[in-house]
């Protein structure tokens, strides 16, 4: 099965990870919808058209998915004590209005810590103190959301019935 994608929504767009994943985008020829909380952040230009939505509320993060023929997901916060929702809520939020809207490419980041056999090799520094303290303590509550997340995308792009090696394959793709 082929997909033709033209359209593109990016969700979190004027971040670190949104503004790259938007130029490659653009560079790519597609027409991008940079979305983003912080208007003024990021200017329209050839190919690209600024849309000012929060995610987590489910009437914005659908008027930001209306046209779109694919979605990438590079939402992010600041890691907080607190507990923190955007990732989940907001990808289930754009999950559904890609359903409402019949949109079934969805590419959404995540973080290397969320694989807990990832490690990178001889970095005591890293391994033994940045880890511990702010992966595992300051950014716990980030890490939850990016698991609840994870979780709602695989589902969402479950097939019904029994998985297979063609239905492992093909997860990135949202099913109705």
């Amino acid at each position: 099965m082929r997909f033709s994608v033209g359209a593109v929504a990016s969700h979190g767009a004027a971040g670190p990870t949104g503004r790259q994943l938007t130029e490659q985008a653009l560079a790519a020829g597609y027409e991008v919808s940079a979305v983003t909380r912080r208007p003024g952040v990021i200017q329209p230009r050839s190919g690209l058209t600024v849309v000012t939505a929060d995610v987590t509320d489910a009437d914005a993060a659908d008027r930001a998915v209306a046209g779109s023929d694919a979605v990438l997901s590079s939402l992010g916060v600041p890691l907080s004590p607190n507990p923190i929702t955007v990732y989940s809520r907001g990808n289930a939020n754009i999950v559904a209005a890609m359903h409402r809207h019949g949109v079934k490419r969805l590419v959404t980041v995540s973080s290397s810590v969320m694989d807990p056999t990832w490690r990178p090799t001889g970095e005591f520094f890293f391994n033994t103190v940045m880890d511990p303290l702010f992966n595992r303590r300051l950014g716990r509550t980030a890490h939850e959301d990016m698991r609840r997340m994870e979780a709602l995308v695989r589902e969402s792009a479950q097939p019904p019935g029994p998985r297979t090696r063609r239905t492992r394959r093909t997860l990135w793709m949202i099913t109705p």
